[in-house]
C-alpha cells in the first residue's frame, strides 16, 4: 500500500499505550513495518517538568529503541513530539532538554517537533504538524490546492533552510463535529481532498509524508475502509505513495543544538558583559537569535503571561533586557484585557530595555486573538505609520534634496522597494562592533520595509540610528536599527532597540547577534547603574 510505519500515541511511563507499544513493535517487525512514539505530554505543570521530560524520553529510548522495528534514520531512533508538549515546554528550555535526553539515554536520537516555527527548526532535527484540517476548512478542492501549495512550500523551505528533516502531513478529510462543539468539518469532496493534498505534498518534495489517520474514527480522518467512504482512500494511497517514493531523496542533516553559533571568545565576552543577568523573552519566540544566545551560555528565560503580571517576578532589575523575538502577534491579555500591556509599560517605566527583534514587519501589531492592536507606540517604538508618512510628505515637497535629505527620519514603508534605485544599509560599526560599514538591501525574499522613526519623540529623548537605509545619492529611506531612550516622552525612562526583520538575513548570523547584544549590554540599567 506504500505506508512504511506508524507513529503511536504515548502518554507516559506505565500508561496503557506504554504497555501496548511493545506489542505494536513486535507486530510491525513481522510485516516489515517500523513504529515510533508520539510524545503527547510532559504531565502536570510544575518545577520538575524539564527533568520529567528528560526522564520520559530517555526511558523510551532505553526501553524501545533497540527493537528492530523502532523507526530509525541512519541508525538513530526517531521520536515525534506532539504540539501539546511543544506548548507545555517553554522554547528556551528545549536545548537543555534535548541535550539531557541524549545524555541520560546514552545515545543520539532524532526529535521531530510539531509546528512550523523557525525556533523549532533551529532546535530540533525536523519539523512537522499533526493535522492540517483547519487550514483546509471550508475550502473547495481548488482553494485547498492553492492553500496547500503555499503551506507545503513554506514548511519544506523552513526545514531545508535549517538543514533539517521536512515532513508534510496530509488527511483524507476531518470531522470532529460529533465530539466537539462547534468543531471542524473539512469535507472529503468525494476523495478530492486527499488527492489534492497528495499531489501538492509530492510537488513540494519533502523528506517524509505523514498521514493523519488510524483509529481516529471520531475525528473522521480514517483512510481505513468504511461503510461511509468504502476503500477509496486506500486506493488513493496505493496510487500516490509509489509516485512520491520514486523521487530522489534529499540529504537531511541532524541538529546540533549544543554547538555555539558564536565564536568562543565572543560568547565568553557576552557572558562577561551580562555578568549573570537574565535576559527575558516574551512568550512564543521565533527568531533563532535567542538560541544563539542560549548556545553562548547567556541566561535566558521565556516568560509566561502570568509571570509578567507579578512585579516581584517580572521587573527591570531582574530582567534588564526584554526581547520580543516572535512575529507580529504577542500576548496582550492573560486574565483581564490589556494586563500584559500594563506589565510591559510598568517594566519600561522602571528603566527596562525592550528589544523588538521580530521576524515579521510590525512588532506588537496583533494580539493573541489576531486582532489589530498596533501597540508598538505605547511601548516606545515608532515604526512606519503616520509619523513616517509625514516625513515622506515633507521630503516630497523638496525633491531636489532627496528622499529625506538633511538627516530626516524615516520616509515611509513599502511592500516592494522602488524600481531602479540602488539601496544600501549604512552601519554604525563603531556602535555595532565588528560589522561591515555597509550592506546591500535584499533583492529577494520578504522586502516589506518598516523603518523606525523619531516621529513624536521629545527633543530631550535619545534617538540613535544604528543602521540607516540610503540610496546611491545619499537620500535617506529610514532606519533599520535604532536605539531610543525616553527621557521625556512615554514610556518615560524606557529604552528600546528596534531591528528590521530583514537584517537577520542580510548580516552575518554570528557577527550580528554579537554586535547587537554587545551594544545592548552597555545600555542596561539606569545611567547611574551603567
Amino acid at each position: 500500500m506504500g505506508i512504511d510505519g506508524f507513529i503511536s500515541t504515548w502518554w507516559g511511563q506505565g500508561t496503557f499505550d506504554d504497555k501496548a507499544f511493545p506489542m505494536l513493535l513486535d507486530a510491525a517487525a513481522k510485516h516489515d513495518f517500523q513504529a515510533t512514539v508520539y510524545w503527547e505530554t510532559t504531565g502536570k505543570d510544575d518545577a520538575k517538568r524539564r527533568e520529567r521530560a528528560i526522564e520520559d524520553m530517555a526511558y523510551v529510548l532505553k526501553t524501545y529503541a533497540k527493537h528492530p522495528a523502532f523507526l530509525k534514520l541512519d541508525g538513530k531512533p526517531v521520536i515525534f513530539v506532539y504540539g501539546r508538549v511543544m506548548g507545555e515546554v517553554p522554547a528556551s528550555d528545549w536545548p537543555a532538554i534535548i541535550k539531557g535526553i541524549r545524555e541520560k539515554a546514552g545515545m543520539d536520537c532524532i526529535l521531530i517537533a510539531d509546528g512550523y516555527r523557525a525556533a523549532f527548526a533551529r532546535m530540533f532535527d525536523g519539523v512537522h504538524t499533526y493535522n492540517i484540517a483547519r487550514p483546509m476548512y471550508e475550502k473547495s478542492p481548488d482553494e485547498m490546492r492553492a492553500a496547500a501549495k503555499k503551506l507545503f512550500a513554506g514548511a519544506v523551505d523552513l526545514a531545508r533552510s535549517n538543514e533539517k528533516i521536512s515532513c508534510l502531513t496530509i488527511i483524507p478529510g476531518y470531522d470532529d463535529t460529533k465530539t466537539r462543539k462547534p468543531g471542524i468539518n473539512t469535507v472529503r469532496h468525494d476523495g478530492q481532498t486527499y488527492r489534492v493534498l497528495w499531489e501538492e505534498a509530492i510537488a513540494a518534495d519533502p523528506d517524509w509524508i505523514l498521514i493523519t489517520t488510524w483509529n481516529e474514527w471520531h475525528e473522521g480522518s480514517e483512510i481505513e475502509p468504511s461503510v461511509e467512504f468504502g476503500d477509496l482512500a486506500l486506493k488513493t494511497t496505493v496510487q500516490y505513495a509509489p509516485e512520491f517514493k520514486k523521487k530522489p531523496a534529499v540529504e537531511a542533516k541532524a541538529a546540533t543544538v549544543s554547538a555555539s553559533r558564536l565564536a568562543p571568545e565572543k560568547a565568553q565576552e557576552l557572558r562577561k558583559l551580562y555578568g549573570g543577568a537574565t535576559i527575558g523573552v516574551l512568550p512564543g519566540f521565533e527568531n533563532g537569535v535567542i538560541l544563539s544566545l542560549l548556545d553562548a551560555g547567556l541566561e535566558i528565560k521565556e516568560l509566561t503571561p502570568e509571570e509578567m503580571l507579578d512585579p516581584a517576578a517580572f521587573n527591570a532589575k531582574r530582567f534588564p533586557v526584554l526581547i520580543n523575538a516572535g512575529n507580529e502577534s504577542y500576548v496582550q491579555t492573560a486574565h483581564e484585557k490589556g494586563d500584559v500591556d500594563r506589565a510591559i509599560a510598568r517594566y519600561l517605566n522602571e528603566g527596562g530595555l525592550l528589544m523588538a527583534l521580530t521576524l515579521r514587519p510590525l512588532p506588537f501589531f496583533l494580539n493573541e486573538k489576531k486582532e489589530h492592536v498596533n501597540s508598538a507606540r505605547q511601548f516606545g517604538f515608532i515604526i512606519g505609520g503616520p509619523a513616517a508618512k509625514a516625513e515622506k510628505e515633507k521630503a516630497e515637497k523638496a525633491p531636489e534634496k532627496g528622499p529625506a535629505a538633511g538627516g530626516g527620519a524615516a520616509i515611509g514603508s513599502w511592500e516592494k522597494p522602488p524600481a531602479g534605485v540602488k539601496l544600501t544599509f549604512h552601519i554604525d560599526n563603531q556602535a555595532l562592533t565588528g560589522l561591515p560599514g555597509a550592506a546591500a538591501f535584499p533583492e529577494t525574499g520578504d522586502q516589506r520595509w518598516r523603518p523606525a522613526s523619531n516621529g513624536d519623540l521629545s527633543k530631550d529623548d535619545v534617538y540613535l540610528p544604528l543602521i540607516r537605509l540610503k540610496d546611491d545619492k545619499g537620500g535617506l529611506y529610514g532606519d533599520g536599527a535604532v536605539y531610543i531612550e525616553h527621557k521625556s516622552s512615554a514610556p518615560q525612562k524606557g529604552k528600546n532597540i528596534y531591528v528590521w526583520m530583514g537584517l537577520f538575513d542580510v548580516l552575518d548570523k554570528n557577527d550580528f547577534p554579537y554586535a547587537l547584544f554587545r551594544f545592548a549590554a552597555g545600555k542596561m540599567g539606569t545611567p547611574k547603574e551603567r
